[in-house]
């Protein structure tokens, strides 16, 4: 049996990294859409547009794919936008999508966040089909872990979920592979919870009259530079709180290399001077 082909969608390193596995297994890349170059413009490295275009793999908007484009699989990365019915259709085989929260409890914008307001005990990612809601189609796997909620931020909590979906994007290729039927489960609609962008703006402004605890939970749970940091109001003014956990680890990054910096100096200024 020859390997699958995929219409591959998405944003992020993560997808650049999906689509290099996805070659390097022999996958036929019929086509690759990407989110907008400038919604992630703080890091570095090729975007997916980018990445496919220099391995020759053609990149579409959603409207300009067609009947030439159908493929095993249609696939969404972290992609930023709704994929239409019409994309959807394309797949042969499954429409599937790889979300950064374990379903069916963390849909939505705030998954990283509301994991650490409620101070969870484990954490996770999905593989899952594509309908035409977000984050609503029926299970193909989830990937979870544990975490320490009470050490982690916004950022770090991302971190770790990127990586563990990197892994269950391997199992993912392994099962599409064998030819057999993928794993479906139809997720449970009294689990399920979906939070919107404004509601996941207004969580960030911390209750009036919160305990060190509080604001502290609040300052790590919305800490993700560049994005607004957790908020109090000041008389007219917002004020954004950064967590301590950010300050320690600020401070070894920047000193890092202060021993590295002196020796450098000493060794420039005790070099025998050049005679004139």
């Amino acid at each position: 049996m020859g390997k699958p082909c995929a219409i591959l969608m998405g944003s992020k390193p993560g997808s650049v990294v999906a689509l290099s596995i996805m070659v390097e297994r022999g996958w036929e890349i019929k086509a690759v859409v990407a989110s907008p170059r400038n919604l992630h413009p703080w890091i570095a490295g090729p975007t997916l547009d980018a990445f496919a275009s220099a391995l020759g793999i053609p990149v579409f908007s959603q409207a300009e794919l067609s009947e030439k484009q159908r493929a095993d699989f249609v696939i969404s990365y972290m992609f930023r936008n709704r994929v239409r019915p019409e994309v959807l259709s394309l797949a042969e085989r499954a429409a599937v999508n790889f979300h950064a929260g374990p379903l069916p409890e963390f849909g939505g914008w705030a998954f990283y966040s509301v994991a650490i307001l409620e101070n969870v005990r484990e954490y996770g990612c999905t593989c899952h089909f594509m309908d035409n809601n977000f984050d609503t189609g029926p299970l193909l796997k989830v990937r979870r872990f544990p975490i320490d909620a009470s050490r982690e931020t916004a950022y770090s909590l991302e971190q770790k979920t990127q990586t563990e979906m990197v892994r269950l994007f391997i199992d993912y290729c392994e099962l599409a592979e064998s030819g057999e039927a993928l794993p479906c489960e139809p997720q449970e609609s009294h689990r399920m919870r979906y939070l919107r962008r404004e509601e996941f703006d207004a969580l960030k402004t911390i209750p009036p009259h919160a305990d060190a605890e509080t604001i502290e939970r609040y300052a790590r749970a919305f800490w993700y530079p560049p994005y607004a940091c957790a908020q109090v109001a000041a008389g007219d003014r917002v004020v954004e709180v950064f967590p301590a956990i950010v300050r320690e680890e600020l401070a070894r990054l920047l000193h890092s290399q202060d021993l590295r910096m002196l020796q450098d100096v000493a060794l420039a200024a005790c070099r025998p001077q050049v005679a004139r």
